[in-house]
């Protein structure tokens, strides 16, 4: 089970949070959660308030694609004899999204799919800077979970 917190701080509101649970489900059977409770946030804003963000948890001043904020590590999750997990929050930058679908000539569904699925995965503790192999191992399970949504 999947309790997602969905809020769209954008003038945007075509955007819902069904959208996202269904990537978020698949994220979680992809990697064998499915059935464990799991609760997440997810924040869409816009450019201020992602880079107001960045620059107080990364300390880097500049606006983003997305962050992720896990409650916590990859091992406490799989460990845990908790019933219902709170993940943490994730928050993707609608505009930056935007730019970045034109760019990459992909549909703005396909490009928030993919920072939604890199978002989970931060969650769970994956960190692509950490090392290439840990980079290797992220992005291939972000490709997995995106070829479930239809999505090459």
């Amino acid at each position: 089970m999947l309790d997602l917190t969905f809020q769209n701080f954008t003038s945007d509101k075509s955007l819902k949070g069904d959208f996202f649970k269904k990537i978020l489900i698949a994220g979680a059977g992809e990697l064998g959660l499915k059935d464990r409770g799991i609760e997440i946030s997810l924040n869409l804003v816009g450019e201020s308030k992602i880079r107001e963000l960045n620059k107080k948890y990364r300390h880097k001043d500049k606006a983003t694609d997305v962050l992720s904020f896990p409650m916590f590590g990859k091992s406490e999750i799989r460990n845990s004899k908790f019933v219902i997990h709170d993940l943490g929050d994730i928050f993707i930058c609608l505009p930056f999204a935007k730019n970045d679908a034109k760019s990459e000539n992909v549909s703005i569904e396909k490009k928030l799919s993919q920072l939604a699925a890199h978002g989970f995965l931060h969650l769970l503790g994956y960190d692509h800077e950490k090392s290439q192999a840990e980079a290797r191992r992220m992005f291939g399970l972000e490709s997995q979970i995106l070829k479930k949504l239809k999505f090459k």
